[in-house]
């Protein structure tokens, strides 16, 4: 007798597509969820060598810590800072891969100063993140200088090598960096405000003809507390940390609890990394009240404590808050 092979029916294959479907739908969100706690495992190894380039970077030249970028001397100008275009700023991501103690690679989109979780746009085209939530979890690029007529919020950035120098690739970076940045803003008093991690060196004159200087480890406090580098981009705007507050550079990529890009890896000025939400990143105490009206979840006076219990963006947090209460009596 003959067997008589049968295939299967619409019926059958229609049934054996629809278990698929349903596998599928099951297992994707498993799947993407392992995918975005992977790239958050990337990006806190990603931190971890930053904070290690820092560190070697400071045990290499004497105790000082990395600019945030230099505005370099120019010829015949007794000052460091010029305004206008045409300065070319190093950068930070640049100095370490140059000198280095954090090589960047090859691909733009695959080095350690690129978290996997950015997003692909350039997050500062305009000098700011402005309202568009996204653009805090961009990239901008080191070294660059910018292309309008002053350092003020409305003229873009253009990225530039500096083969002189030996800054010659261009680095995409989407952290953010801990530094006193005034550009584009006037400057009151230098040593007042002098207590981040880093600061823009050059930068000048303010009210008493000072100029900011490099920093040096031994006025950091507490350093298992003081936030060094973060998810996000540039530097600055300490007073604009949390998700949704205009021009926000803290990127908020990962996977939390409220859900997708709530979360920003943080590393700090001992070396360790920690997750922090929204409304555990700590702002400084001069936030305006234009931005603490744009608190989503939590108060001004309630973000500034931060600094005095928990993560703190000052080297001397105590200190900062002694400052801002002395130039602003009945604050909060």
């Amino acid at each position: 007798m003959r067997c008589v092979r049968r295939g299967f029916t619409l019926v059958e294959l229609m049934v054996v597509v629809g278990i698929i479907a349903i596998l599928v739908s099951l297992l994707l969100p498993a799947l993407n969820k392992a995918r975005e706690q992977a790239n958050s495992i990337k990006c806190v190894s990603n931190l971890r060598q930053i904070a290690m380039g820092l560190f070697a970077y400071t045990a290499e030249n004497n105790g000082y810590i990395i600019p945030a970028f230099n505005l370099p001397q120019q010829p015949g100008v007794s000052t460091n800072y010029v305004a206008g275009p045409g300065v070319i700023m190093d950068g930070w991501p640049s100095i370490l891969n140059r000198d280095g103690f954090v090589r960047a690679g090859a691909q733009d989109l695959n080095t350690v100063f690129y978290c996997p979780d950015t997003i692909d746009v350039y997050g500062m085209s305009a000098g700011q993140t402005g309202t568009y939530a996204g653009n805090p979890r961009g990239w901008i690029e080191w070294p660059m200088q910018f292309s309008g007529p002053t350092y003020g919020d409305s003229d873009p950035q253009v990225a530039v090598a500096w083969p002189a120098m030996g800054f010659t690739p261009i680095i995409k970076c989407s952290y953010w960096f801990n530094a006193y940045n005034p550009i584009g803003g006037s400057v009151a008093s230098i040593p007042q405000n002098d207590l981040y991690y880093s600061a823009s060196y050059g930068f000048g004159p303010d009210g008493n003809g000072d100029y900011i200087g490099l920093h040096k480890t031994t006025n950091i406090k507490h350093s298992s507390l003081l936030v060094v580098v973060a998810d996000g981009l540039y530097m600055g705007r300490q007073s604009v940390d949390e998700i949704g507050m205009k021009n926000s550079r803290i990127g908020y990529r990962h996977l939390g609890t409220a859900g997708a890009n709530t979360v920003a890896n943080v590393g700090f000025a001992d070396g360790h990394v920690e997750s922090l939400t929204s409304n555990q990143f700590p702002c400084s105490y001069a936030k305006t009240s234009s931005y603490a009206g744009n608190l989503g979840t939590t108060t001004l006076l309630q973000q500034e404590t931060l600094n005095l219990t928990g993560p703190t963006v000052y080297d001397d947090p105590a200190g900062a808050l002694q400052i801002f209460t002395n130039n602003n009596p009945g604050a909060n």
